[in-house]
């Protein structure tokens, strides 16, 4: 009996401990800084360095709390950020006349079509190069009463000197459907490309030279003239691209395989590639990221990117290529391998990591404070009900920024001892080998004693 009592409080100890292994341990906690005033909104709170380098791989370990102890559900999400475009669209018009005014001006009344938007601008469409001109334009509802828009709108082309050249003409905002576009002097007067030169010679000798320079009067030449309207386009949510220091990197040379080999330390921050600074001016190089991979008691590097450095800097050619993607990462180590064949090793300056970011995203009570908690090794996701946060972002509210506090190690309330570490320890594992040869050892004894104590039978 006295066997079986230890050996059942044996078992009984060790599943009390299993059981206590299952509660997970949250090494630290952070404060939440709200800037909402105490108003209802949806609060984001994004992550930093420090979280990501303590929190498990699929962030199962963060747990958000209020001054009760009481978890809030959260949603885990990429930061994204919206970005608005604007577009030039056309506004169809049509040019009702054409007059001459003064001795070199010309006048264009242009007017919309019924359907056509409000004009914001228009575009004066000529195939001519090398002017100048000054415009005046004129709005009106009817055609009748003008008001001036626009005193002096200059169109140009340069192309004699550089490949400069507007022929854009913005204008305020107004509602008007008639234009009129003044151009006071619409001919220019320039140079002829050929110049004529006379030479009088007597005995091979030049006697006199002459030089003639025609002078041509040029017109401006309109094809046609677009009138335009601006549009503003809020294109879709994209996952925003962070740069992330890395905590240290060392270069060495394998000289047996001609590889350069960096070996990077993070602070497992969500990277997709690299970011390299090199001195080289003139290089082409295949390069590979590995990550460590434990299977037993061996570690093997697994290539999860490649791709090819390249620059070429020649007059006027800059062509760079420095930079290595790879599937979403959080590795505490890195090892980017660039095989240099038999070229000199690459003169890298800097390592910088690019990766996403992350955010939580919750719905805050007024009158509550928050903190974050996280840095357990066997929590699990949590599965909270995050409809209602989805249906805002759906509806298109916009989040409130939040910050977090400093970092502290979790309160000695809030501390529980490390079962789990402590089942994988030698001193534990033999306590329970010392109390099982025990009770085998008594078992043996009761045994042993109860054939000395049956009596022979004849």
């Amino acid at each position: 009996m006295t066997a079986k009592i230890a050996l059942l409080s044996c078992l009984g100890l060790l599943f009390t401990l299993a059981l206590a292994a299952e509660a997970p341990d949250y090494r630290y906690s952070r404060p939440i800084v709200r800037q909402d005033g105490g108003k209802q909104t949806l609060l984001a709170v994004p992550l930093d360095s420090e979280i990501y380098a303590a929190s498990q791989d699929g962030f199962n370990d963060l747990r958000l709390l209020d001054q009760d102890g009481a978890e809030t559900p959260y949603l885990l999400q990429k930061i994204a950020t919206r970005k608005t475009v604007s577009q030039r669209l056309p506004s169809r018009n049509e040019t009702q006349a054409l007059q001459k005014t003064g001795d070199d001006g010309i006048v264009i009344t242009v007017r919309l079509e019924k359907d056509a938007a409000n004009a914001d601008g228009l575009t004066v469409a000529t195939t001519q190069h090398n002017f100048e001109y000054s415009l005046q334009i004129q709005g009106s509802t009817d055609g009748n009463d003008w008001h001036v828009l626009v005193e002096n709108a200059a169109i140009y082309d340069y192309s004699r000197f550089m490949a400069v050249g507007n022929r854009d003409i913005a204008l305020p905002a107004n509602s008007y459907r008639y234009f009129k576009l003044t151009v006071a002097k619409a001919t220019q007067t320039r140079a002829a490309e050929l110049l004529e030169q006379t030479r009088t010679m007597s005995g091979g000798e030049e006697l006199q030279r002459n030089e003639k320079l025609e002078l041509l009067n040029e017109p401006l030449h309109i094809e046609h003239i677009d009138f335009w309207h601006n549009q503003s386009e809020t294109l879709p949510e994209t996952e925003q691209q962070f740069a992330y220091p890395v905590a240290a990197f060392k270069i060495s040379q394998d000289a047996e395989h001609k590889t350069s080999l960096i070996d990077i330390d993070s602070q497992r921050q969500p990277l997709t590639g690299f970011k390299l600074q090199i001195n080289t001016a003139n290089f082409n190089r295949d390069i590979e990221v590995q990550i460590p991979r434990h299977r037993g008691i061996e570690t093997q590097m697994q290539t999860i990117g490649n791709t090819v450095l390249q620059a070429l800097h020649f007059q006027d050619i800059n062509r760079e290529s420095s930079g290595i993607t790879f599937p979403e990462q959080r590795q505490a180590h890195y090892r980017i391998v660039i095989r240099n064949q038999d070229n000199p090793p690459l003169d890298i300056a800097a390592v910088a990591g690019v990766g996403y970011g992350y955010q939580l995203l919750f719905l805050p009570q007024p009158d509550k404070i928050y903190r974050l908690r996280y840095g357990a090794d066997k929590a699990e996701f949590p599965r909270y009900d995050t409809a209602p946060i989805q249906e805002l972002l759906r509806r298109g509210y916009q989040t409130t920024a939040a910050a977090l506090g400093g970092e502290t190690a979790a309160a000695p309330s809030e501390s529980k001892l490390d079962i789990g570490k402590l089942l994988n320890t030698n001193l534990f594992l033999g306590l329970v080998i010392a109390l099982m040869v025990a009770v085998l050892a008594w078992c043996l004894y009761r045994v042993g004693r109860r054939v000395l104590d049956t009596p022979e039978q004849d």
